[in-house]
């Protein structure tokens, strides 16, 4: 069983969530909400690597571990556990344990997958489909697809003054 991801927009923390919830305070992801969240599902693209390699590639920089860092949105923040001792009292259910999890993607990495230049794009979508995270490599095609669809919502976003979420799940 992997991590499942989806990316989406929305204007802030507090309407991702809302978007998500499905009135019980915890959020379902996008991908099982539909209509009326404009949303990419990712199935394993991570925000930190897999994400941050391929913003590596649009900024021509080389991907390091803070290259894409994110707030969360979702478990509260308050209900962190702050040690050891506070982990293992944790309820098997927590979201601090399995998810769902929400974080916000900072505003740097959703302009630069709306600037770039798309004639780049078979390019970028070709070298990071063989990336070593990909295990057996997608074939460029779909990464190409992927890509193209990721930088549209990100597009979207940036034209509407959204920001990017991910919702993530066990």
């Amino acid at each position: 069983m992997g991590v499942l991801f989806d990316y989406f927009r929305a204007p802030d923390g507090e309407t991702a969530l809302r978007l998500l919830d499905e009135g019980d305070g915890v959020p379902r992801g996008p991908a099982t909400i539909g209509a009326g969240v404009d949303a990419l599902d990712a199935k394993g693209i991570d925000p930190y690597v897999i994400l941050g390699k391929l913003v590596g590639l649009i900024l021509g920089v080389p991907w390091s571990v803070g290259l894409v860092e994110t707030v969360g949105v979702w478990p509260p923040e308050e209900t962190r556990p702050r040690s050891q001792e506070e982990w293992e009292r944790l309820p098997e259910d927590s979201p601090w344990k399995d998810g769902p999890s929400l974080d916000e993607l900072p505003d740097r990495i959703r302009d630069a997958l709306a600037e770039v230049d798309d004639g780049a794009l078979p390019s970028i979508a070709g070298e990071w489909s063989r990336i070593e995270e990909f295990g057996d490599h997608p074939d460029p095609t779909s990464a190409l697809r992927f890509v193209e669809s990721l930088v549209a919502l990100a597009r979207r976003a940036r034209q509407a003054g959204d920001r990017l979420y991910c919702w993530m799940c066990l």
